[in-house]
């Protein structure tokens, strides 16, 4: 769908590190990840871990991270909840699976805050719809093939 970024609206980013989760509940692994939230996409939050050769992308809606840092929230691809990690510590918990595989990690709690922070103060809840161009999404629907 087409969207518009009123002027002033800018992209929100952090990076921050994700604990991979193994099987049997031990973290095994600390990814480096990007999380981001742009505004011309005002419903979505991208979650880009940085494992090599390649970074690999997941996008969900946003309210999954907002919600799910105090109480679990999400249905099928990505589930998102509030736990402590072995150490004791406020995490948020990330599942996230596809038809090539399934990972769960977890984010230090007090690393998500700022940045769930920042982007609800870029774009307040409730008024995401407010960015979105419908009409120039159906008329880019009903354009001829050649001319999307």
């Amino acid at each position: 769908m087409s969207t518009q970024q009123p002027p002033g609206l800018r992209i929100v980013q952090a990076r921050v590190t994700m604990e991979h989760i193994a099987d049997d509940g031990m973290p095994t692994l600390a990814l480096g990840v990007v999380l981001s939230y742009d505004p011309a996409d005002p419903f979505a939050v991208t979650a880009a871990l940085h494992d090599e050769p390649s970074p690999v992308g997941w996008t969900f809606a946003r309210e999954l991270l907002v919600e799910g840092a105090f109480e679990p929230t999400g249905a099928g691809d990505v589930l998102v909840w509030p736990s402590l990690n072995e150490a004791g510590h406020a995490v948020v918990v990330i599942s996230l699976s596809s038809p090539s595989g399934e990972f769960l990690g977890e984010i230090p709690t007090k690393d998500v805050f700022p940045f769930v922070q920042d982007m609800l103060a870029t774009v307040p809840s409730g008024q995401e719809s407010d960015l979105l161009d419908v009409d120039a999404a159906i008329e880019q629907l009903l354009a001829p093939t050649g001319e999307r």
